[in-house]
């Protein structure tokens, strides 16, 4: 089944992989990258790095992933991640009952979330921001701040799930803004 293309503004500094069902162009994408990224690896050894991602990636929806910059202090990054997935069957005639039923789920998974609808050019969403802390090994403790939203298409078959998850507590106000614009550009890529 041939999913609804979109088009999105990415955020300034964006550095990552687009993922299509092309291979030849998903390959062109991962040693473009390769190139532009600092590595002690060859280009080539960085690309089949990254393209051996790519299967995975496709058959989890993704569409984007990358990181950029973002908040107050040099250093603080950003991950990206833009999916599309399927509804299991028809969603529901309305939208807006349907995003109103997604942020009561999403509540229900993420008690410590802000989680509301929003409306966005495209049509209703959820948006989420959560924060939490990675206990790691030798009392390593990680922060993190993620910014979700969740966007029914007007297909009718199928819903985006965009996440920005940066490791700064200080950076969530530019975390909240980077997947705003983000979600507020998303658009269907369907020429007239």
């Amino acid at each position: 089944m041939e999913l609804m293309p979109l088009e999105i503004d990415l955020p300034p500094g964006f550095a990552g992989l687009p993922v299509g069902n092309d291979d030849k162009l998903n390959r062109g994408h991962a040693w473009m990258v390769a190139e532009n990224l600092p590595s002690e690896t060859s280009v080539e050894e960085f690309g089949s790095y990254l393209m051996a991602l790519v299967p995975t990636m496709q058959a989890n929806g993704i569409r984007v992933f990358g990181k950029f910059a973002v908040g107050p202090r040099k250093g603080d990054v950003a991950t990206l991640t833009l999916g599309v997935a399927l509804w299991p069957e028809t969603a529901p005639g309305s939208r807006d009952a349907l995003v109103a039923a997604m942020a009561e789920e999403y509540r229900g998974r993420h008690k410590r979330a802000v989680v509301q609808p929003v409306r966005l050019p495209i049509g209703p969403a959820v948006v989420a921001i959560s924060g939490g802390e990675f206990h790691l090994p030798e009392r390593d403790v990680r922060s993190q701040i993620k910014a979700e939203y969740q966007i029914p298409l007007p297909d009718g078959r199928s819903v985006v799930i965009l996440s920005v998850i940066a490791e700064s507590e200080d950076a969530w106000p530019a975390v909240a803004e980077a997947t705003a614009k983000v979600a507020w550009s998303l658009r269907s890529g369907e020429t007239s």
